[in-house]
């Protein structure tokens, strides 16, 4: 199994367990909250999009990684999602696996 399935496979599991957030606005409160250990951004996300998420985390202060990967249309599939670009996971040990994956 290639990373990125892993990686969506436990997102999968982050929504069933209520961790993941989908969507640029509402990752953006989660954040302003502090309830993001990680962003998701999917590759063919807009520009403009991925600036405004990435000039708001370096604005917060908070040390959040981002992972860019996969085209969102399958993202939002897998996940059973409207379509959407952008995801927070708000779990530590979600984020932790998936960073760790994503390094491998």
């Amino acid at each position: 199994m290639e990373k990125n399935e892993r990686i969506l496979n436990l997102m999968q599991f982050a929504r069933k367990a209520g961790k993941l957030t989908g969507g640029t606005d509402a990752c953006l409160r989660e954040l302003h909250k502090k309830h993001l250990h990680l962003v998701i951004i999917a590759q063919d996300a807009a520009e403009r999009t991925q600036a405004r998420i990435r000039r708001e985390l370096s604005a917060s202060g908070q040390k959040i990684q981002i992972l860019v990967f996969g085209q969102r249309d399958k993202i939002s599939a897998a996940l059973g999602m409207p379509l959407t670009a952008v995801f927070g996971i708000s779990d530590k040990n979600f984020a932790t696996k998936m960073i760790e994956y994503w390094q491998a």
